[in-house]
């Protein structure tokens, strides 16, 4: 009997073993796919990075500036008003954001508005020409 027992206990051994082997692997196969896709997005994060500073720095080397300059907002009338109405926009926006009082908001629409007329002034002076 005693041999039959110690066979039965070296089945029962190499059973867990075996058991244990397969949990080891499949966790280690999880791990293996999850630091891969946890690499990858990292390598397309940085090469992201890599080329955004490189188009950055192209347009500034080259003097391509995708924002509007200030020269071009006055050139025409259309712009001009435009212009006017945006910044009237921004203004509104600030306000109810909070970030510049009512009294700062009023004082700065007056600003623009007396702009406006000014500029309206200057546009019938140029047509009377």
């Amino acid at each position: 009997m005693d041999g039959k027992k110690a066979l039965y206990y070296a089945a029962i051994a190499i059973a867990v073993l075996i058991g244990v082997s397969v949990v080891v692997s499949v966790v280690s196969a999880l791990l293996s796919l999850a630091w891969a896709i946890v690499s990858g997005i990292v390598s397309l994060a940085v090469l992201a990075g890599i080329v955004y500073v490189a188009y950055r720095t192209g347009s500034w080397l080259l003097g391509s500036d995708d924002s509007p300059s200030m020269d071009s907002i006055g050139s025409d009338s259309s712009t001009s008003v435009d212009a006017g109405t945006s910044r009237q926009d921004r203004l509104r926006q600030q306000y109810v954001e909070g970030q510049i009082s009512e009294a700062e908001f009023e004082r700065r629409i007056g600003e623009e508005l007396e702009t406006e007329e000014v500029d309206e002034i200057d546009r019938e002076l140029e047509r009377e020409r």
